[in-house]
C-alpha cells in the first residue's frame, strides 16, 4: 500500500498507548496500531539511512518506547523514542504503509 505524501490525510487522532509501546492512529473510523520498535527500526532520518546503507541498520532494543509524537505541518509526525532518538520525520503516507505491513503480519501470524 503506497500513498502519495501530498494526498495522505492526517489521522483524526494520534495516541501513544500501551505505556509507549504502540502508536495508535484513528482515521475514518479505523484504528491502526504500529509498535514503537517497528517505528524506531523504520526511521528514515539521515543517520538511520546512512546506517542502513552501510550495512549496519538500527536494531531497536525490545524495550524501546515512544515518548512523544509531534505534528509537522499537515503531512507528518516527528516521533521521539526512549533511546533519545527524535530526528525522524514520519509522513502520514509512510505511517499508512507501516500500519498496512503490521496488519498483514498480524493476519499471517493469526492464520498460522
Amino acid at each position: 500500500m503506497q500513498a502519495d505524501v501530498q494526498t495522505a490525510a492526517a489521522p483524526d487522532s494520534v495516541t501513544i498507548a500501551a505505556a509507549g509501546r504502540v502508536l495508535v492512529l484513528q482515521q475514518a473510523g479505523m484504528q491502526h496500531r504500529i509498535e514503537a520498535t517497528t517505528l524506531r527500526g523504520a526511521c528514515r532520518c539521515a543517520a538511520c539511512t546512512a546506517a542502513n546503507l552501510s550495512g549496519a541498520p538500527v536494531t531497536p532494543a525490545p524495550d524501546t518506547r515512544l515518548i512523544a509524537a509531534a505534528p509537522i505541518g499537515g503531512y507528518a509526525l516527528n516521533l521521539a523514542f526512549s533511546d533519545g532518538h527524535a530526528r525522524g520525520v514520519f509522513p502520514f503516507a509512510y505511517l499508512a504503509e507501516l500500519a498496512a505491513a503490521a496488519a498483514s503480519t498480524d493476519a499471517e501470524e493469526q492464520a498460522a
